[in-house]
């Protein structure tokens, strides 16, 4: 998927509204995902949407509008920038955002976080001057689309039949396993887990996972691990049984005996799974799984 681009710009006018379509519009046609970041009235719109959207970026871009004259109490004066604008900058740097633009209006005075902060982006003065001077800022802080922020899943597939041992015994089964990879060069995915949330039958309601400890990471005996920068881990998502082509199991760290199986007929299951580490959004895998009876023609693609 494209690099995403928050773009939090004051709305205000007709003059900033196109500011913020351009923008959006460039981001697009150079292959990145942008977001326009829209004022919102409630707290509730605060979470769904600028909160929500603000943990699935890659890129931050701030653009501060200044607003109307404001007097302080020794009667000195400013203009403000952007309410919104600020505040949304307060939450990406709460969010541990390092990928950042900042670009002020002269004339527009630095408040809260933003006083805080180091920009090098050239100011502007008319809304005609943004897009180019943001199209300098990208190219010169070496903004891509292919960066993401996000850990990502890829490379789904079911192992040839192994055999596997736990505390319940010995089994043959076919793996199946997902790689779980962090792009980003300058933090490590530590201590991540995944876990089966839920799944259903085609057809079926959907039902909450009978297990939701931590699965197994594969090549371990563990259940968490740490994904180093530019890397990937792997995890166990279930298991089919070699005996019982329609049978599944997860291997994950629940001590109990017997093992109970996840699945026990053939048939499509859903199966929706989550990823959680440090410093990282969560991440959601969802799974098709389709169960012949027949082991060697199982299979499962991400959906």
């Amino acid at each position: 998927m494209p690099a995403k681009i928050f773009i939090s710009c004051g709305q205000a006018s007709p003059e900033e509204r196109k500011v913020a379509q351009g923008l959006g519009a460039w981001f697009n046609a150079n292959g990145y995902a942008s977001y326009v970041a829209i004022e919102v009235q409630s707290i509730l719109d605060l979470n769904v949407g600028i909160v929500a959207e603000l943990k699935t970026s890659d890129y931050y871009l701030f653009i501060n509008f200044k607003r109307e004259l404001v007097t302080s109490a020794d009667g000195s004066t400013f203009r403000r920038g952007s309410v919104y604008s600020n505040q949304e900058l307060a939450i990406a740097y709460a969010l541990g955002f390092d990928q950042v633009l900042l670009v002020n209006q002269k004339g527009a005075s630095a408040e809260g976080v933003f006083k805080f902060m180091v920009t090098n982006v050239p100011e502007f003065v008319t809304c005609a001057e943004v897009l180019p001077i943001v199209q300098g800022a990208v190219a010169k802080a070496g903004w891509h689309p292919d960066y993401t922020r996000q850990l990502t899943a890829e490379n789904l597939r079911l192992d040839p039949p192994v055999q596997y041992r736990d505390h319940t015994g010995v089994r043959i089964v076919r793996t199946l396993l997902v790689d779980v990879k962090n792009e980003r060069p300058d933090l490590g995915a530590v201590a991540c887990v995944a876990r089966l949330a839920r799944y259903c039958r085609d057809g079926q309601p959907v039902l909450v996972s009978p297990d939701n400890a931590p699965l197994k990471v594969t090549g371990s005996q563990g259940y968490a691990q740490t994904i180093w920068p530019n890397s990937h881990g792997t995890f166990d998502l279930l298991a089919v049984d070699a005996h019982a082509a329609g049978t599944a199991h997860l291997h994950t760290s629940q001590d109990i005996y017997p093992r109970r199986a996840l699945i026990s007929v053939p048939g499509h299951y859903r199966l929706e799974y989550e990823v959680f580490s440090q410093g990282f959004p969560p991440l959601g895998i969802n799974v098709l799984l389709i169960l012949t009876g027949d082991l060697g023609s199982a299979t499962a693609t991400l959906i």
